[in-house]
């Protein structure tokens, strides 16, 4: 239970880096074309058809995606709760995009150093 007054979560302090983020996608091996496709990250890691891990710049990694609590999940209903929309900063982008995933969340990418 929440304690009286309570306002609960407030968001993350300001300025707070997330170095990677985990997405659930319906099949991990859509989900690593699509970021080849769209960001041209790296594959650095897969467990079979379970997950896979991709970056840029040969960092461990930057993007998990996988299937653990969403085989076969297609397009996440907005209705329902999820992760909304996730934000990369980078000093090769010239100007703010936003790219949608199969899944319903979106990326968007920012000028600027992380």
């Amino acid at each position: 239970s929440v304690p009286a007054g309570d306002a609960g979560w407030q968001g993350a302090p300001e300025n707070t880096i997330v170095g990677h983020v985990h997405l659930r996608v319906g099949r991990p091996e859509d989900a690593e074309a699509w970021w080849h496709d769209q960001f041209a990250f790296d594959t650095v890691a897969k467990y079979g058809s379970q997950a896979v891990f991709l970056s840029s710049g040969h960092y461990h990694h930057h993007i998990g995606a996988n299937a653990w609590q969403s085989a076969s999940a297609g397009r996440r209903d907005p209705s329902r709760s999820g992760l909304a929309w996730v934000e990369m900063r980078s000093d090769n982008v010239k100007d703010e995009t936003s790219h949608e995933d199969p899944w319903g969340t979106v990326i968007r990418t920012v000028p600027g150093k992380a």
